[in-house]
């Protein structure tokens, strides 16, 4: 056996045993991975058997909490690791995508782990479904007696929704046909398991026409990536929808089918409104596409498709109340292991909890002023070629994820459809920010793992949010040296001209 195959088997070996560490522990009664479960929800199933084998199910504590640290530390090392043999071209394509869906499948055997996010879903729906109220009005306090109320995050409890008005009619329509808690569980972790997969289907499609040579590694830094499977899938996110719009919008965006991405990059903010940073930068790449006479007429016409979308999804829900139908309560919001989160406790301590309002500012200052770095490069390079406008939208969902107020880990999600086309600094800095959030939460209820919680949420806060600070620097100096020196903000051998189509 050559070198090269013993490494390629080494890196599969070391995925695949990864995976099965994590999934044992995950099934294993008890779990630190597992939030509040109903009745039927309950680990079981060959994962349920490894662990009873191997004596898991005797562990209990401390001890298990451990044993899972050590599970997420594997899986994220066995991840650089075939990723990284992926890069180098050792790895099949055809290998990496089987492995991916094998992985995706598996996932229906585990429970639902790391948020409770799906309830929230699930109340939002049986909010419009069921109480024929505006979830963008009513929250689920208003409703204490639902059986939903039991399992919601308290955070959320008395929360209106937060996420845009398709997802909420999905969640309405699934209110409407399922009836018990375990029942929704199942159905959004399937609708998340169908768009990681369908988005690891149209990513494999594009970089096997335009660089087949990271076929490879674009499916495996999404179908093999650890806080893809345990955070965002098995978790039931809707951010696998985000990420499949964005996936799309590039692939039409090659096709030179620009109008066609607009309307999904709409769809996906109707999902979650992630995806309107995108959407921005295509807008402003197609205007200033066109010769001065035309570009407003394309400026309305996308701009026309994207509110039209918006406006038919969200015709059921507008209100007086809230209009922005929950984007201003969301941007109240602050996540544990933002870089704003860190830098406002930092500035609140310091002085004497006057300052803390200064990073709410500069913040979304940074983000606009990144944005406008991004933006200004498609208009000097206009007509920006498609590579050019795909690697902008990562560009900016990766400015997105280090700069807004919530930073979690099923968040990596929306860049990661277009790693293979980013530069090395933004790449890697994706990369190393799937490996941070891999080991971020290895705790997920505080009343069951206390002590454990507690050291989790230490290690959050003063080793991962650190480390993302760092990060964030190199891609925005990276981001600021490239726009300054006109270096590309794709990483393309050559041009990769836009056929002839719709714009």
């Amino acid at each position: 056996m050559t070198a090269p195959s013993r490494t390629r088997l080494l890196a599969l070996s070391a995925s695949v045993l990864s995976f099965l560490f994590v999934a044992t522990v995950a099934a294993t009664p008890g779990s630190p991975f597992t939030p509040v479960l109903p009745a039927g929800a309950e680990p079981g199933g060959p994962f349920r058997w490894l662990a009873e084998l191997v004596g898991l199910d005797g562990v209990h504590g401390s001890a298990l909490v451990m044993i899972g640290v050590v599970s997420v530390a594997a899986a994220a090392a066995a991840f650089a690791f075939v990723l990284w043999r992926s890069w180098k071209g050792e790895i099949p394509a055809r290998t990496v995508l089987w492995l991916a869906v094998a992985y995706h499948v598996a996932l229906l055997f585990l429970p639902l782990l790391f948020s409770r996010d799906v309830y929230s879903y699930a109340y939002y729906g049986k909010i419009a479904a069921g109480y024929h109220a505006n979830p963008y009005v009513a929250t689920p306090a208003d409703y204490p007696q639902d059986a939903l109320a039991a399992f919601v995050g308290p955070k959320w409890f008395d929360t209106p929704a937060v996420y845009g008005p398709l997802w909420t009619q999905v969640s309405a329509l699934v209110a409407r046909v399922v009836d018990d808690v375990s029942g929704f569980i199942v159905v959004f972790r399937a609708v998340a398991i169908a768009a990681s997969l369908a988005t690891i289907v149209v990513v494999a499609g594009m970089v096997r026409r335009l660089r087949p040579e990271r076929e490879a590694f674009a499916i495996a830094v999404l179908g093999l990536n650890p806080v893809v499977l345990f955070q965002s899938v098995a978790s039931g996110h809707n951010d696998l929808l985000v990420a499949l719009s964005v996936a799309s919008a590039a692939a039409l965006v090659f096709a030179g089918r620009e109008r066609s991405a607009t309307a999904a990059l709409a769809i996906g903010t109707l999902v979650k409104a992630t995806a309107a940073v995108p959407l921005l930068l295509l807008v402003v790449a197609a205007a200033a596409a066109r010769p001065r006479g035309q570009r407003v007429r394309t400026l309305v016409t996308h701009v026309a498709i994207a509110g039209g979308l918006w406006l038919a999804a969200a015709i059921p829900f507008l209100n007086a109340r809230d209009p922005s139908l929950g984007m201003v309560e969301l941007a109240g919001h602050e996540g544990w292991l933002a870089p704003s989160r860190f830098f406002r406790r930092l500035f609140d301590a310091i002085s004497g909890d006057t300052l803390g309002f200064v990073p709410r500012i500069v913040f979304p200052v940074l983000l606009a002023g990144a944005l406008f770095l991004i933006a200004r490069e498609l208009v000097r390079r206009a007509p920006a070629s498609a590579s050019l406008r795909a690697g902008a939208m990562g560009w900016g969902l990766v400015c997105l994820m280090l700069l807004g107020p919530i930073l979690l880990p099923w968040y990596v999600t929306w860049a990661l459809p277009l790693a293979w086309l980013l530069p090395r600094t933004p790449r890697l800095v994706l990369i190393a920010t799937s490996l941070a959030l891999t080991v971020s939460q290895w705790t997920t209820e505080p009343a069951n793992f206390s002590a454990a919680y507690r050291a989790n949420i230490w290690f959050g806060h003063y080793v991962v949010t650190p480390l993302v600070i760092a990060l964030l620097v190199l891609v925005l100096r990276d981001l600021l040296s490239r726009t300054r020196s006109g270096t590309p903000l794709e990483d393309e051998p050559g041009e990769i001209p836009a056929p002839a189509g719709d714009r």
